[in-house]
This record gives structure tokens, C-alpha cells and sequence, in this order.
């Protein structure tokens, strides 16, 4: 069996990624007085900060069953160390029509020490940020889709130029509009 060395080193470096992220989150976990790190990724036209504590793991390449009768934005289940995760396209959630399931999309696993049990597809893996290097932004309307709300009720701009969104988790999870996930026939 030939391995293409790019698909080799694309592993390599996704493995990486996740030992330096699991390193990062475990120092945060023991220094509660240090700055806070959030994970920041991209979902498409978005750039998401999520609070590294409540993140647990990178996925590569699994495209997830979808599930009949559920809404546009759950995009279906995963089978992850024995458990079945449901997977959020946070977009669509936001109300954009959600893009084709592609290969180079991966899912970021969320806490399990969260109440709901979901992983997040993003397009876009940019690596783990410290607050210092974020400065509050008001919101834009040409940049964001994800306005005004409850869940993602922070805008930011990293030193570099770059817009993120940061998402509250606990306060989404909580919503009921993402709990209802069924989409009902008439």
C-alpha cells in the first residue's frame, strides 16, 4: 500500500497540532492565573474563538452519518471512542446556508465535561491564541454573521488584523433552539 508523502505529513503535522494543543490545555487547566487561550478556527466565511478549556480533540476526515429529519445545521454522528457525538455546522446554526461536507473539513471535538456531548465542523484549523493578543472589537456587519448573539456575544481582532467571534459554549449549548435539532414534516 503507497501513502502519499503530503497525506503523510498533513498527519504529522495534525498530530502535532494536537499534542502542542493538549500540552496548551493542560498549562491553562494548572495555571488558573494566567491569560486566558482560546482555540481559534474558521467554519467557512467565520473566524471562531472557543475557550480552550472547553475543547478536546481534533478530528481529520470523518464525515459524519447524517441523521433524516433533522435541521440544515446538524450535520449528524460521529463514533468517537465509543460514544456518538452529534456534529454542529455553526453557520448554518447562525442562520447561512451550510456548505457540502469537504474532505479537508475536521471536527473539533467539544468537552466532555460540557453538558451536551457535540463536536463543531470547521474548514479551518488557525491554532491556539492567548487574550493578550486579542483586542475587543465592535461589531460589523460586513464581516460577521453571527451579530448580536446571545452565544457569540464577543468580537475580537488578533494583533495580526484578523476578526473573531468568540463563543460563549455554555450559553449555546443551552439554547433550546440547539437542543431541538428534529426538522418536522408536515
Amino acid at each position: 500500500m503507497r501513502v502519499e508523502t503530503s497525506t503523510v505529513h498533513r498527519l504529522g503535522s495534525l498530530q502535532s497540532f494536537q499534542q502542542q494543543l493538549a500540552q496548551r490545555l493542560q498549562h491553562a487547566q494548572q495555571s488558573e492565573g494566567s491569560a486566558k487561550s482560546y482555540l481559534a478556527c474558521a467554519t467557512g466565511r467565520q473566524r471562531w474563538l472557543f475557550d480552550l478549556a472547553h475543547t478536546e480533540e481534533i478530528l481529520s476526515g470523518e464525515q459524519p452519518t447524517l441523521v433524516p429529519f433533522t435541521r440544515h445545521w446538524y450535520l449528524g454522528l460521529v463514533s468517537h471512542r465509543g460514544q456518538l457525538i452529534g456534529v454542529i455546522d455553526l453557520e448554518g446554526f447562525a442562520g447561512v446556508d451550510p456548505k457540502p461536507w469537504q474532505q479537508s473539513d475536521r471536527l473539533l471535538i467539544l468537552s466532555s465535561a460540557l453538558p451536551v456531548r457535540c463536536a463543531i465542523r470547521v474548514t479551518q484549523m488557525i491554532g491556539v491564541i492567548d487574550q493578550a493578543h486579542l483586542n475587543p472589537a465592535y461589531f460589523n456587519p460586513k464581516v460577521s454573521i453571527a451579530a448580536a448573539t446571545r452565544w457569540a456575544p464577543h468580537s475580537f481582532t488578533h494583533a495580526d488584523g484578523s476578526h473573531y467571534l468568540s463563543v460563549d459554549l455554555m450559553t449555546l449549548i443551552a439554547l433550546p433552539s440547539f437542543l431541538d435539532i428534529a426538522q418536522y414534516q408536515a
